[in-house]
Protein backbone atom coordinates (compact mmCIF):
# COMPACT_ATOMS: atom_id res chain seq x y z
CA UNK A 1 0.00 0.00 0.00
CA UNK A 2 1.56 3.32 -1.07
CA UNK A 3 2.16 5.88 1.63
CA UNK A 4 0.15 8.51 -0.25
CA UNK A 5 -2.95 6.31 -0.12
CA UNK A 6 -2.83 5.69 3.64
CA UNK A 7 -5.58 7.84 5.23
CA UNK A 8 -4.73 10.47 7.78
CA UNK A 9 -8.07 10.07 9.59
CA UNK A 10 -11.03 7.70 9.22
CA UNK A 11 -14.39 8.18 10.97
CA UNK A 12 -16.59 5.09 10.92
CA UNK A 13 -20.14 5.77 12.15
CA UNK A 14 -18.90 8.46 14.54
CA UNK A 15 -21.27 10.40 16.78
CA UNK A 16 -19.55 13.28 18.55
CA UNK A 17 -20.79 15.77 21.16
CA UNK A 18 -19.41 17.79 24.01
CA UNK A 19 -20.71 16.73 27.48
CA UNK A 20 -24.33 17.79 27.98
CA UNK A 21 -24.67 19.17 24.44
CA UNK A 22 -26.37 18.00 21.27
CA UNK A 23 -24.28 15.95 18.81
CA UNK A 24 -22.41 17.86 16.12
CA UNK A 25 -21.89 14.64 14.19
CA UNK A 26 -24.22 11.68 13.96
CA UNK A 27 -22.96 8.35 12.56
CA UNK A 28 -20.49 10.09 10.26
CA UNK A 29 -18.47 8.05 7.78
CA UNK A 30 -15.60 10.23 6.57
CA UNK A 31 -12.04 9.73 5.31
CA UNK A 32 -9.27 12.31 5.00
CA UNK A 33 -6.45 11.38 2.63
CA UNK A 34 -3.03 13.00 2.13
CA UNK A 35 -3.25 15.62 -0.60
CA UNK A 36 -6.93 16.33 0.08
CA UNK A 37 -8.22 19.78 1.06
CA UNK A 38 -11.50 19.96 2.99
CA UNK A 39 -13.63 22.93 3.98
CA UNK A 40 -15.62 22.59 7.23
CA UNK A 41 -18.45 25.11 7.42
CA UNK A 42 -21.55 25.83 9.44
CA UNK A 43 -23.29 28.49 11.51
CA UNK A 44 -22.15 29.54 15.00
CA UNK A 45 -22.33 26.73 17.58
CA UNK A 46 -22.42 24.08 14.83
CA UNK A 47 -19.29 22.45 16.24
CA UNK A 48 -16.57 23.41 13.74
CA UNK A 49 -13.92 23.87 16.43
CA UNK A 50 -14.96 20.70 18.25
CA UNK A 51 -14.72 18.70 15.03
CA UNK A 52 -11.27 20.09 14.24
CA UNK A 53 -10.06 19.27 17.74
CA UNK A 54 -11.43 15.74 17.37
CA UNK A 55 -9.17 15.17 14.36
CA UNK A 56 -6.22 15.25 16.73
CA UNK A 57 -7.86 12.81 19.16
CA UNK A 58 -9.57 15.27 21.47
CA UNK A 59 -13.09 14.61 22.78
CA UNK A 60 -14.69 11.20 23.19
CA UNK A 61 -16.83 9.72 20.43
CA UNK A 62 -20.21 8.58 21.75
CA UNK A 63 -20.51 6.07 18.94
CA UNK A 64 -18.35 4.70 16.17
CA UNK A 65 -14.61 4.47 15.67
CA UNK A 66 -11.93 7.04 14.88
CA UNK A 67 -8.77 5.80 13.23
CA UNK A 68 -5.46 7.45 12.31
CA UNK A 69 -3.98 4.88 9.88
CA UNK A 70 -0.90 6.83 8.78
CA UNK A 71 0.13 7.67 12.33
CA UNK A 72 -0.56 4.14 13.54
CA UNK A 73 1.64 2.68 10.81
CA UNK A 74 4.46 5.04 11.82
CA UNK A 75 3.96 4.40 15.55
CA UNK A 76 2.97 8.04 16.14
CA UNK A 77 0.15 9.78 17.98
CA UNK A 78 -2.30 11.98 16.00
CA UNK A 79 -0.76 15.20 17.32
CA UNK A 80 2.64 14.06 16.05
CA UNK A 81 1.34 13.63 12.49
CA UNK A 82 -1.15 16.52 12.29
CA UNK A 83 -0.92 20.17 13.28
CA UNK A 84 -3.89 22.17 14.66
CA UNK A 85 -3.87 25.98 14.40
CA UNK A 86 -6.98 27.27 16.20
CA UNK A 87 -8.19 30.85 16.39
CA UNK A 88 -6.68 31.31 19.86
CA UNK A 89 -3.12 30.35 20.75
CA UNK A 90 -2.42 26.88 22.11
CA UNK A 91 1.32 26.50 21.64
CA UNK A 92 3.47 24.75 24.23
CA UNK A 93 6.38 26.90 23.09
CA UNK A 94 4.61 30.18 23.87
CA UNK A 95 1.64 30.75 26.18
CA UNK A 96 -0.02 34.15 26.41
CA UNK A 97 -1.31 33.06 29.80
CA UNK A 98 2.26 33.47 31.07
CA UNK A 99 1.97 37.22 30.43
CA UNK A 100 -0.46 40.02 31.21
CA UNK A 101 -2.21 42.10 28.56
CA UNK A 102 -0.24 45.36 28.94
CA UNK A 103 3.04 43.42 28.80
CA UNK A 104 2.70 43.39 25.02
CA UNK A 105 3.48 47.09 24.84
CA UNK A 106 6.63 46.77 26.99
CA UNK A 107 8.07 43.70 25.28
CA UNK A 108 9.59 45.53 22.31
CA UNK A 109 12.01 47.30 24.64
CA UNK A 110 12.61 44.51 27.16
CA UNK A 111 12.75 41.63 24.62
CA UNK A 112 10.42 39.42 26.61
CA UNK A 113 9.56 35.99 25.29
CA UNK A 114 10.66 34.34 22.02
CA UNK A 115 11.17 36.25 18.81
CA UNK A 116 9.19 35.44 15.67
CA UNK A 117 12.23 33.55 14.34
CA UNK A 118 12.69 31.54 17.54
CA UNK A 119 9.00 30.65 17.62
CA UNK A 120 8.59 29.72 13.95
CA UNK A 121 11.84 27.79 13.62
CA UNK A 122 14.81 27.89 11.23
CA UNK A 123 13.83 25.41 8.53
CA UNK A 124 13.51 26.34 4.84
CA UNK A 125 9.83 25.44 5.15
CA UNK A 126 9.45 27.92 7.99
CA UNK A 127 11.21 30.62 5.97
CA UNK A 128 8.86 29.98 3.07
CA UNK A 129 5.81 30.15 5.34
CA UNK A 130 6.98 33.33 7.10
CA UNK A 131 7.38 35.01 3.72
CA UNK A 132 3.92 33.85 2.63
CA UNK A 133 2.29 35.32 5.75
CA UNK A 134 4.23 38.59 5.47
CA UNK A 135 6.37 38.19 8.61
CA UNK A 136 9.85 37.95 7.08
CA UNK A 137 10.67 41.52 8.11
CA UNK A 138 9.74 40.82 11.75
CA UNK A 139 11.99 37.86 12.54
CA UNK A 140 13.77 39.64 15.42
CA UNK A 141 10.57 41.06 16.88
CA UNK A 142 9.28 39.55 20.16
CA UNK A 143 6.23 37.41 19.47
CA UNK A 144 4.40 39.09 22.32
CA UNK A 145 4.46 42.45 20.50
CA UNK A 146 2.61 41.21 17.41
CA UNK A 147 -0.97 42.18 16.74
CA UNK A 148 -3.56 39.43 17.17
CA UNK A 149 -3.69 38.91 13.39
CA UNK A 150 0.09 38.75 13.08
CA UNK A 151 0.30 36.28 15.96
CA UNK A 152 -2.20 33.96 14.29
CA UNK A 153 -0.12 34.10 11.12
CA UNK A 154 3.04 33.33 13.12
CA UNK A 155 1.36 30.23 14.57
CA UNK A 156 0.33 29.16 11.07
CA UNK A 157 3.89 29.69 9.80
CA UNK A 158 5.26 27.59 12.66
CA UNK A 159 2.87 24.74 11.85
CA UNK A 160 3.74 24.86 8.14
CA UNK A 161 7.43 25.03 9.00
CA UNK A 162 7.15 21.63 10.69
CA UNK A 163 5.94 20.05 7.40
CA UNK A 164 3.04 18.09 8.89
CA UNK A 165 1.30 15.30 7.04
CA UNK A 166 -1.95 17.13 7.69
CA UNK A 167 -2.81 20.70 8.72
CA UNK A 168 -6.04 21.68 10.48
CA UNK A 169 -6.59 25.43 10.69
CA UNK A 170 -9.37 27.74 11.80
CA UNK A 171 -10.13 30.93 9.82
CA UNK A 172 -6.66 31.36 8.26
CA UNK A 173 -7.80 34.14 5.91
CA UNK A 174 -9.50 36.36 8.51
CA UNK A 175 -8.08 39.88 8.47
CA UNK A 176 -5.91 39.44 5.37
CA UNK A 177 -5.95 41.87 2.49
CA UNK A 178 -6.14 40.56 -1.07
CA UNK A 179 -2.35 40.43 -1.56
CA UNK A 180 -1.68 38.66 1.75
CA UNK A 181 -4.49 36.19 1.13
CA UNK A 182 -3.22 35.44 -2.37
CA UNK A 183 0.27 34.57 -1.09
CA UNK A 184 -1.11 32.31 1.64
CA UNK A 185 -3.52 30.57 -0.72
CA UNK A 186 -0.71 29.90 -3.19
CA UNK A 187 1.43 28.30 -0.49
CA UNK A 188 -1.39 26.16 0.91
CA UNK A 189 -2.46 25.01 -2.53
CA UNK A 190 1.09 24.01 -3.41
CA UNK A 191 1.57 22.14 -0.12
CA UNK A 192 -1.64 20.21 -0.82
CA UNK A 193 -0.42 19.39 -4.32
CA UNK A 194 2.78 18.05 -2.73
CA UNK A 195 0.75 15.70 -0.52
CA UNK A 196 -0.14 17.60 2.65
CA UNK A 197 -3.71 17.08 3.87
CA UNK A 198 -5.60 20.26 4.70
CA UNK A 199 -8.76 20.91 6.71
CA UNK A 200 -9.96 24.52 7.00
CA UNK A 201 -12.84 25.60 9.23
CA UNK A 202 -14.30 29.00 8.49
CA UNK A 203 -16.84 31.23 6.83
CA UNK A 204 -18.30 30.07 3.54
CA UNK A 205 -17.33 33.29 1.79
CA UNK A 206 -13.65 32.67 2.63
CA UNK A 207 -13.47 29.23 0.98
CA UNK A 208 -10.90 29.16 -1.87
CA UNK A 209 -12.27 27.94 -5.18
CA UNK A 210 -9.66 25.15 -5.31
CA UNK A 211 -11.04 23.55 -2.12
CA UNK A 212 -13.85 21.43 -3.51
CA UNK A 213 -14.49 18.93 -0.71
CA UNK A 214 -17.03 20.22 1.83
CA UNK A 215 -18.21 19.01 5.25
CA UNK A 216 -21.14 21.18 6.40
CA UNK A 217 -22.04 21.04 10.09
CA UNK A 218 -25.29 22.06 11.75
CA UNK A 219 -28.47 23.43 10.15
CA UNK A 220 -28.35 25.86 7.27
CA UNK A 221 -28.54 29.36 8.81
CA UNK A 222 -31.64 31.39 8.09
CA UNK A 223 -31.35 34.75 6.39
CA UNK A 224 -31.03 37.73 8.72
CA UNK A 225 -33.10 40.78 7.91
CA UNK A 226 -31.97 43.61 10.18
CA UNK A 227 -32.28 47.37 10.07
CA UNK A 228 -28.75 48.70 9.76
CA UNK A 229 -29.38 52.45 9.80
CA UNK A 230 -28.51 54.26 13.05
CA UNK A 231 -31.04 56.66 14.52
CA UNK A 232 -28.64 59.59 14.18
CA UNK A 233 -26.29 60.81 11.48
CA UNK A 234 -23.57 63.08 12.90
CA UNK A 235 -23.26 66.60 11.62
CA UNK A 236 -19.98 67.68 10.08
CA UNK A 237 -17.51 68.89 12.72
CA UNK A 238 -20.20 68.81 15.43
CA UNK A 239 -19.72 68.06 19.09
CA UNK A 240 -17.00 68.51 21.66
CA UNK A 241 -13.74 66.53 21.34
CA UNK A 242 -14.03 63.06 22.88
CA UNK A 243 -10.73 61.44 21.85
CA UNK A 244 -7.65 63.37 20.77
CA UNK A 245 -4.17 62.35 19.60
CA UNK A 246 -1.82 65.33 19.28
CA UNK A 247 1.60 64.97 17.62
CA UNK A 248 1.86 61.29 18.51
CA UNK A 249 5.33 59.79 18.09
CA UNK A 250 5.90 56.07 18.64
CA UNK A 251 8.76 53.85 17.52
CA UNK A 252 8.45 50.46 19.25
CA UNK A 253 11.70 48.56 19.03
CA UNK A 254 13.23 51.55 17.24
CA UNK A 255 10.91 51.21 14.22
CA UNK A 256 8.77 54.33 13.56
CA UNK A 257 5.06 53.59 13.77
CA UNK A 258 3.59 57.08 14.25
CA UNK A 259 5.37 60.34 13.50
CA UNK A 260 3.73 63.65 14.47
CA UNK A 261 0.30 61.98 14.16
CA UNK A 262 -2.75 64.10 15.07
CA UNK A 263 -6.37 62.94 15.08
CA UNK A 264 -9.35 64.56 16.80
CA UNK A 265 -12.62 62.64 17.22
CA UNK A 266 -15.71 64.57 18.30
CA UNK A 267 -18.89 63.59 20.07
CA UNK A 268 -21.37 61.84 17.81
CA UNK A 269 -18.83 61.08 15.09
CA UNK A 270 -18.52 57.55 13.67
CA UNK A 271 -15.10 56.61 12.36
CA UNK A 272 -13.83 53.61 10.42
CA UNK A 273 -10.15 52.91 11.16
CA UNK A 274 -8.53 51.01 8.29
CA UNK A 275 -5.08 49.61 7.62
CA UNK A 276 -3.14 46.38 7.23
CA UNK A 277 -1.90 44.23 10.11
CA UNK A 278 0.88 46.01 11.94
CA UNK A 279 -0.12 49.49 10.74
CA UNK A 280 -0.97 50.63 14.28
CA UNK A 281 -4.75 50.22 14.56
CA UNK A 282 -4.62 48.19 17.77
CA UNK A 283 -1.95 50.50 19.18
CA UNK A 284 -4.23 53.52 18.73
CA UNK A 285 -7.12 51.63 20.32
CA UNK A 286 -4.95 50.59 23.27
CA UNK A 287 -3.78 54.20 23.74
CA UNK A 288 -7.39 55.39 23.66
CA UNK A 289 -8.44 52.84 26.29
CA UNK A 290 -5.42 53.50 28.52
CA UNK A 291 -3.92 50.02 28.08
CA UNK A 292 -0.70 51.21 26.40
CA UNK A 293 2.06 52.50 28.74
CA UNK A 294 2.88 55.40 26.38
CA UNK A 295 -0.55 56.91 27.00
CA UNK A 296 0.93 59.09 29.76
CA UNK A 297 4.03 60.07 27.78
CA UNK A 298 2.05 61.38 24.80
CA UNK A 299 -0.50 64.15 24.37
CA UNK A 300 -3.64 62.00 24.36
CA UNK A 301 -6.91 63.43 25.65
CA UNK A 302 -10.12 61.68 26.57
CA UNK A 303 -13.35 63.58 27.14
CA UNK A 304 -11.39 66.82 27.13
CA UNK A 305 -8.76 65.90 29.74
CA UNK A 306 -5.17 64.95 28.99
CA UNK A 307 -4.30 61.48 30.25
CA UNK A 308 -2.15 61.51 33.36
CA UNK A 309 -3.58 64.72 34.85
CA UNK A 310 -5.24 63.04 37.84
CA UNK A 311 -8.28 61.45 36.24
CA UNK A 312 -9.57 58.13 37.62
CA UNK A 313 -9.11 55.29 35.15
CA UNK A 314 -12.23 53.64 36.56
CA UNK A 315 -14.33 56.76 36.00
CA UNK A 316 -13.11 56.81 32.40
CA UNK A 317 -13.80 53.12 31.85
CA UNK A 318 -17.42 53.66 32.87
CA UNK A 319 -17.80 55.80 29.76
CA UNK A 320 -16.01 53.43 27.34
CA UNK A 321 -17.17 50.22 25.70
CA UNK A 322 -14.23 48.27 24.29
CA UNK A 323 -13.63 45.26 22.07
CA UNK A 324 -9.97 44.27 21.67
CA UNK A 325 -8.71 40.98 20.21
CA UNK A 326 -5.77 40.98 22.61
CA UNK A 327 -8.03 41.20 25.68
CA UNK A 328 -10.07 38.27 24.37
CA UNK A 329 -6.89 36.27 23.97
CA UNK A 330 -5.98 36.72 27.62
CA UNK A 331 -9.47 35.83 28.92
CA UNK A 332 -9.34 32.93 31.37
CA UNK A 333 -12.70 33.46 33.07
CA UNK A 334 -15.16 30.74 34.03
CA UNK A 335 -18.21 33.02 34.16
CA UNK A 336 -21.35 32.27 32.16
CA UNK A 337 -21.93 34.23 28.96
CA UNK A 338 -24.55 36.40 30.70
CA UNK A 339 -22.12 37.09 33.57
CA UNK A 340 -19.38 37.95 31.08
CA UNK A 341 -21.63 40.56 29.46
CA UNK A 342 -22.39 42.00 32.91
CA UNK A 343 -18.68 42.65 33.46
CA UNK A 344 -18.98 45.29 30.75
CA UNK A 345 -21.17 47.23 33.16
CA UNK A 346 -19.20 46.59 36.37
CA UNK A 347 -15.70 46.51 34.81
CA UNK A 348 -14.90 43.63 37.19
CA UNK A 349 -14.55 40.00 36.15
CA UNK A 350 -16.61 38.71 39.05
CA UNK A 351 -20.33 37.85 39.02
CA UNK A 352 -23.00 40.17 40.40
CA UNK A 353 -23.13 43.91 40.89
CA UNK A 354 -25.98 44.67 38.47
CA UNK A 355 -29.69 45.37 38.89
CA UNK A 356 -32.60 43.19 37.78
CA UNK A 357 -33.35 45.67 34.99
CA UNK A 358 -29.75 45.38 33.78
CA UNK A 359 -29.98 41.59 33.94
CA UNK A 360 -33.11 41.70 31.78
CA UNK A 361 -31.40 44.06 29.31
CA UNK A 362 -28.44 41.68 29.06
CA UNK A 363 -30.75 38.75 28.29
CA UNK A 364 -32.46 40.83 25.61
CA UNK A 365 -29.11 41.76 24.07
CA UNK A 366 -28.01 38.13 24.01
CA UNK A 367 -31.28 37.23 22.27
CA UNK A 368 -30.58 39.90 19.62
CA UNK A 369 -27.22 38.27 18.98
CA UNK A 370 -28.73 34.79 18.71
CA UNK A 371 -27.20 33.67 22.01
CA UNK A 372 -30.26 33.37 24.25
CA UNK A 373 -29.93 29.58 24.54
CA UNK A 374 -26.28 29.89 25.57
CA UNK A 375 -26.68 32.62 28.19
CA UNK A 376 -26.02 30.32 31.15
CA UNK A 377 -23.21 28.30 29.57
CA UNK A 378 -19.72 28.86 31.03
CA UNK A 379 -17.61 31.01 28.72
CA UNK A 380 -14.81 28.40 28.21
CA UNK A 381 -17.40 25.81 27.13
CA UNK A 382 -19.19 28.10 24.67
CA UNK A 383 -18.64 27.79 20.91
CA UNK A 384 -15.83 29.94 19.54
CA UNK A 385 -18.25 32.10 17.54
CA UNK A 386 -20.34 32.78 20.64
CA UNK A 387 -17.23 33.76 22.58
CA UNK A 388 -16.39 36.35 19.93
CA UNK A 389 -19.88 37.86 19.98
CA UNK A 390 -19.86 38.06 23.78
CA UNK A 391 -17.14 40.71 23.72
CA UNK A 392 -19.27 42.91 21.48
CA UNK A 393 -22.24 42.41 23.82
CA UNK A 394 -20.00 43.31 26.76
CA UNK A 395 -18.96 46.57 25.08
CA UNK A 396 -22.56 47.53 24.27
CA UNK A 397 -24.05 46.59 27.65
CA UNK A 398 -23.27 49.84 29.47
CA UNK A 399 -24.49 52.12 26.65
CA UNK A 400 -21.12 53.95 26.68
CA UNK A 401 -20.38 57.40 25.39
CA UNK A 402 -17.36 56.08 23.46
CA UNK A 403 -17.31 52.75 21.64
CA UNK A 404 -13.84 51.45 20.73
CA UNK A 405 -14.34 48.38 18.54
CA UNK A 406 -11.04 46.85 17.42
CA UNK A 407 -11.78 44.19 14.76
CA UNK A 408 -15.04 43.18 16.54
CA UNK A 409 -16.18 40.82 13.73
CA UNK A 410 -12.85 39.15 12.96
CA UNK A 411 -13.41 35.51 12.07
CA UNK A 412 -17.21 35.64 12.36
CA UNK A 413 -19.56 34.25 9.74
CA UNK A 414 -21.94 36.49 7.78
CA UNK A 415 -24.90 35.76 10.06
CA UNK A 416 -23.01 36.77 13.22
CA UNK A 417 -21.67 39.90 11.51
CA UNK A 418 -25.19 40.90 10.44
CA UNK A 419 -26.52 40.40 13.98
CA UNK A 420 -23.59 42.31 15.47
CA UNK A 421 -23.83 45.23 13.04
CA UNK A 422 -27.55 45.51 13.71
CA UNK A 423 -26.99 45.50 17.50
CA UNK A 424 -24.40 48.26 17.19
CA UNK A 425 -26.64 50.27 14.87
CA UNK A 426 -29.63 50.11 17.22
CA UNK A 427 -27.57 51.35 20.15
CA UNK A 428 -26.02 54.43 18.57
CA UNK A 429 -27.57 57.49 20.13
CA UNK A 430 -26.87 61.10 19.07
CA UNK A 431 -24.26 61.34 21.84
CA UNK A 432 -22.47 58.06 21.04
CA UNK A 433 -19.01 58.30 19.51
CA UNK A 434 -17.81 55.24 17.60
CA UNK A 435 -14.35 54.22 16.39
CA UNK A 436 -14.19 50.81 14.71
CA UNK A 437 -11.12 49.25 13.14
CA UNK A 438 -11.37 46.57 10.48
CA UNK A 439 -9.60 45.06 7.48
CA UNK A 440 -12.92 44.75 5.66
CA UNK A 441 -14.90 47.98 5.12
CA UNK A 442 -18.02 45.87 4.43
CA UNK A 443 -18.08 45.02 8.16
CA UNK A 444 -18.54 48.66 9.17
CA UNK A 445 -22.05 49.54 10.44
CA UNK A 446 -24.20 51.92 8.43
CA UNK A 447 -23.63 55.49 9.53
CA UNK A 448 -19.83 55.47 9.40
CA UNK A 449 -19.15 58.81 7.74
CA UNK A 450 -15.43 59.31 8.36
CA UNK A 451 -12.38 57.17 7.69
CA UNK A 452 -8.79 57.06 8.86
CA UNK A 453 -6.45 54.77 6.94
CA UNK A 454 -3.07 54.05 8.49
CA UNK A 455 -0.09 53.42 6.29
CA UNK A 456 -1.47 55.21 3.22
CA UNK A 457 -4.04 57.78 2.21
CA UNK A 458 -7.58 56.86 1.29
CA UNK A 459 -8.16 56.44 -2.45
Amino acid sequence: MAKASIPLVCYEGVTLARPGQSPILSRLDWTWLPGEAWWVGGPPASGKTTFCESLLGHHIAQQGTRLWPLGTRQGLEPWQVLRWVPWLENSRRFQLGDYFHQQRWHAAESREGPTVREFAGHSPEADEALKAVDLSARLAQPLLTLSSGQMRRARLARALGESPAGLVVEDPFAGLDATQRGRLETLLQRRVAEGMGLVIAGRERDCPNWVTKRLPLGPKPSAIQSEMTPSFMPEENGGAPVLEFHHLNLAPGGKPLFTDFTWVIRQGERWGLLGENGSGKSTLMALAAGDHPQVYAQDIRLFGARRGTGESIWDLKKRIGQVAPEIQTYARHNLTLAQMVATGITDRFVPGGITQDQQAAIRALLAELGLADLADRPYPQAPTGAQRLIWLARALAKAPGLLLLDEPFQGMDSRSIALGRAAVSRRLSPATTLVMSTHDPAELPEGITRFMRLGSSLP
